[in-house]
């Protein structure tokens, strides 16, 4: 062994023992400050507690379902040191999520190197996100954002989805990046004031770098908030996850330098002009808060956390819709015997048209239960001791939504590993079930849920309205194994859209 490899494996050793050092007294600590009250759950390995079987894990939200099927629907685990409770059913999320104690992020360094100081809507807590949120959905609410009068924007980049699959002529085609150019487009619209062209390299550089993102992010982004992670940030896949974000943050610089030079203080275009005016604002004392909080540093995340989260979720939801769709042709038929009856063949379907298309409504909400798009949201951060179902919930504890378990829970869904968009009608009228908490729940509730209602609704009727999605003629199974990150998406495939007469 050379002198060079002496020194390497002896610095690994090194880092590897201050590691296990340091995760030793973060867990003896742990262990002394932690009240008696806690919620049961498995204990896992010494120091890494149950982060190894969870890694392991081909799903790590059902994992944590079946662990709350034998210690309650509120666990606690240990995450390498980080004392973290998952809670596993609706009534859990809710009371835990309404609780104010309950509302903060776990801190993070993630963006600590792209952009200092900086602190976006989604990751930001405190005032910090208050004021940030009460912003931006103020700003987002002036551009129609989830109302009526966006809805032409939807159909707009909708209609270019349908002449792009008229294009293939009922040959097989992968829809996935269709849908991204899509969905992103329509962010694009509400954050930079534009939208870009299907063919468009930049765009489409753009487009991969975010997925790319989000597979190296897993579910419930124990990568953003876990100790362990800072520690081994040295990690091919944790390098690669920071480049990725680098260069969506160096696009959404680009974007704000060219609204700079633009700017009409009277006229705002989209987002980022928003933010632009509320920096050069003179502000009274009283409103000292605000200027401190809604600054470039904070754009910057903010629109990039929009834009990525805006963009993964909803053109994964379509693909999930695509292949259920295919599996289920009965279901089809049914959602087009509908939009004919409602809306006629002479028309596409139109947001006014959503009360009376009861079944396509169930059938986007039974997607949403049986194939969850983020099973394990972002996780949630106790600013002080608390109480949840019960249990002692201390300071400083990471808490996990499990949406899996609420989607799969018995005694919640009659069969719930069955499609069945039934199930939220009835006597003919879409029912919306509180126990459906797939859009989160309490003050932290997704910022977008009114544009994704707007969105797969849109798309969906107005593709079903031209189109029957049918399988290839040599695919005889349809695989619905999922990608486990951040958000949980189809494996790829491909679908043929047979024009309807």
């Amino acid at each position: 062994m050379g002198v060079t490899s002496m020194f390497g494996l002896i610095d690994l050793k090194t880092l590897l023992l201050g590691i296990a050092v340091l995760l030793g007294v973060y867990w003896l600590a742990l262990r002394r400050k932690s009240p008696r009250n806690l919620p049961p759950g498995p204990t896992g390995w010494p120091l890494l507690g149950y982060l190894p079987k969870l890694l392991r894990s081909e799903c790590p939200s059902e994992t944590l379902m079946y662990e709350s099927r034998k210690h309650g629907e509120v666990l606690s685990v240990n995450l390498a040191g980080q004392l973290t409770v998952v809670l596993n059913s609706a009534a859990s999320i809710r009371e835990g999520f309404n609780n104010p104690l309950v509302t903060d992020r776990p801190l993070t360094t993630v963006y600590d190197n792209l952009v200092p100081n900086g602190k976006g809507v989604a990751t930001s807590s405190g005032k910090a996100w208050s004021i940030q949120r009460r912003f931006c959905l103020t700003a987002l609410r002036g551009f129609g954002f989830g109302k009526a009068s966006f809805e032409d924007t939807v159909s707009t980049e909708t209609s270019r989805v349908i002449e792009e699959m008229r294009d293939h002529k009922g040959a097989p085609f992968n829809p996935t990046l269709l849908f991204l150019n899509s969905i992103s487009n329509i962010i694009c619209s509400v954050s930079f004031g534009k939208t870009f062209e299907y063919s468009d390299p930049k765009f489409q550089k753009l487009l991969s770098t975010i997925s790319r993102a989000f597979e190296l992010t897993s579910a419930g982004g124990p990568s953003l908030f876990l100790p362990l992670a800072q520690m081994v940030s040295f990690l091919p896949s944790y390098r690669e996850l920071m480049r990725c974000l680098g260069e969506i943050t160096d696009f959404v610089r680009e974007e704000i330098e060219a609204h700079r030079s633009t700017l009409d203080v009277d006229d705002p275009r989209d987002l980022i002009d928003h933010y632009l005016i509320a920096e050069h604002r003179n502000l009274d004392e009283k409103q000292i808060d605000i200027s401190t909080h809604i600054n470039a540093d904070n754009m910057v995340i903010t629109i990039l956390e929009i834009f990525m989260a805006g963009t993964e979720t909803t053109s994964s939801s379509l693909r999930w819709a695509v292949l259920y769709l295919m599996e289920y042709p009965e279901v089809q038929t049914k959602i087009q015997q509908e939009i004919d009856r409602v809306v006629g063949r002479n028309r596409f379907p139109r947001l006014a048209d959503r009360p009376n298309m009861p079944f396509i409504e169930a059938t986007i909400m039974e997607l949403q239960r049986i194939s969850p798009i983020t099973p394990l949201p972002l996780a949630r951060y106790t600013s002080s001791d608390t109480e949840i179902q019960g249990y002692s919930i201390p300071k400083d504890t990471v808490v996990l939504a499990n949406l899996m378990s609420v989607c799969k829970d018995e005694s919640l869904w009659e069969k719930p590993d069955v499609f069945d968009p039934g199930r939220f009608i009835k006597d003919g009228k879409m029912v919306q079930p509180d126990d459906l908490v797939v859009f989160g729940a309490g003050r932290r509730v997704c910022l977008g849920e009114g544009l994704a209602r707007m969105e797969l609704f849109i798309t969906l009727s107005n593709l079903l309205h031209q189109f029957t999605f049918k399988k290839p003629e040599e695919t005889t199974i349809l695989s619905f194994k999922a990608t486990e990150a951040l958000t949980r998406a189809p494996l790829e495939y491909k679908t043929r859209a047979i024009l309807r007469d």
